[in-house]
C-alpha cells in the first residue's frame, strides 16, 4: 500500500512545523529564564519551571513524529481489525492525521511556553478531536465489510 499524496503533504506540513518550531525555541533560549511547564484543563499556566523543559518537549516531539513517520511504512506489523484494503487505508489516514495533530499540539505547547502566555480553553477539546476522530474513522471503515 502506497501513501497517499495528502499524507506527504501532512507529514511535510507537520516536519517544517517542528523544525521551525526548534529553530524559534533556539533563537529565543537565551532571553528565556522561568517557563510555564503545567497547564490546567483550561489552558491556563499552573506550573512553571526551568527553560531546560523545553529540550525534553522538543525532544519528545521529535521522537513522536519519528516513530509515526517510520510506523507508517510498516502496514503490516499495524494491528487492526479485519485487514481488507478499507481498513488498511483508514489506518493510514489515521496514522498521518494523528502525527499532523500531535505535532501541532507540541508546537503550540513549546510556543506557548516560550512566549509565557495561556493555550487556551480550545486547545484541550481541539486535540480531543484532532485524536479521536480518526480513530473513529478507523473503526467505522473496520466495521463495514
Amino acid at each position: 500500500m502506497r501513501p497517499k499524496l495528502w499524507h506527504h503533504i501532512l507529514t511535510g506540513i507537520s516536519g517544517l512545523s517542528l523544525l521551525g518550531m526548534t529553530v524559534y525555541t533556539a533563537i529565543r533560549w537565551g532571553a528565556l529564564d522561568r517557563i510555564p511547564t503545567h497547564f490546567d484543563g483550561a489552558g491556563l499556566a499552573d506550573g512553571f519551571g526551568h527553560k531546560s523543559t523545553l529540550v525534553m518537549l522538543l525532544f519528545l516531539s521529535w521522537m513522536i513524529f519519528g516513530v509515526l513517520s517510520v510506523t507508517a511504512f510498516f502496514p503490516g506489523l499495524w494491528s487492526v481489525p479485519n485487514r481488507n484494503p478499507r481498513t488498511l487505508a483508514a489506518a493510514a489516514d489515521m496514522i498521518a492525521v494523528m502525527k499532523l495533530v500531535t505535532t501541532l499540539m507540541f508546537c503550540w505547547l513549546v510556543f506557548c511556553s516560550v512566549q509565557g502566555r495561556n493555550l487556551g480553553a480550545w486547545f484541550m477539546p481541539a486535540v480531543m478531536v484532532g485524536m479521536f476522530a480518526p480513530l473513529v474513522h478507523l473503526l467505522i471503515a473496520a466495521a463495514r465489510k
